[in-house]
């Protein structure tokens, strides 16, 4: 076991043993939480993590600190217990009525990335949260965990295209844009990223999402808007 892990499990049993062992007026003070707003870094990397201030100290997901230092997590709902093996890599939990990344395989067809990501209309239509910050799994340019316009995107593109690798491509020409890409563009303090649909001669109709967490769909993006941003990059995970 490497020392990273050496250190997290060694903390996991420490504060196991404080909320085991100590007296109860100690353990209604721990009750009282507050969000914290701390940087949790991993061997020098910042990671996002949904952290709790607890009598000052800081208390996270099991399952955040598993992905962050790569080590399995399990729940047993036969016998409500948790599994943690540190000779094994993180595996997401999907929940029930969540999205089911694509499995790694050929490249697929732009029809089924188009309806693969349609497809999650119907559980996030216009206006509802999705699964904020989105774990990832698949290495793409927003990291790990992303929230907002980033985070949905991810979420879309692993849905279609599960661990396919990305591809950058800077000031793409307009005939490059494909059903399941991902169109950024940076203005100024505008940054926004959105998942293509579908490709006109004229625009491009999108799937996006906003500071709110919420899923938006039927947005509209001129070429000629996109091509006059002083920043504008295609993320595409179709091979060359």
């Amino acid at each position: 076991m490497n020392r990273t892990r050496e250190v997290i499990f060694m903390g996991i049993g420490i504060l196991t043993g404080i909320t085991l062992c100590g007296p109860a007026a100690q353990a209604a003070d721990y009750l009282k939480a507050t969000f914290s707003s701390q940087p949790i870094y991993v061997n020098g990397q910042r990671v996002q993590m949904e952290a709790y201030s607890i009598h000052g100290n800081n208390f996270v997901k099991l399952r955040d600190i598993g992905q962050a230092v790569d080590f399995g997590v399990e729940y047993d709902p036969a016998t409500n217990s948790v599994h943690i093996d540190p000779n094994s890599s993180y595996q997401g939990e999907v929940k029930q009525g969540e999205h089911t990344p694509a499995s790694p395989s050929a490249a697929p067809s732009e029809e089924a990335v188009q309806a693969a990501i349609k497809a999650l209309k119907t559980v996030y239509p216009s206006g509802t949260v999705y699964p904020a910050p989105y774990r990832s799994t698949s290495n793409g340019p927003y990291g790990v965990s992303s929230t907002n316009c980033a985070g949905w995107a991810t979420l879309c593109s692993d849905t279609a295209f599960g661990d396919l690798p990305w591809r950058r491509v800077d000031r793409p020409s307009w005939e490059q844009i494909r059903a399941g890409d991902l169109v950024e563009y940076r203005n100024g303090a505008t940054h926004h990223v959105v998942v293509v649909l579908d490709r006109t001669d004229e625009y491009i109709s999108t799937t996006e999402s906003g500071t709110n967490n919420k899923a938006r769909w039927g947005g509209q993006y001129p070429q000629w808007w996109l091509e006059d941003q002083p920043t504008y990059i295609l993320y595409t995970r179709y091979p060359q």
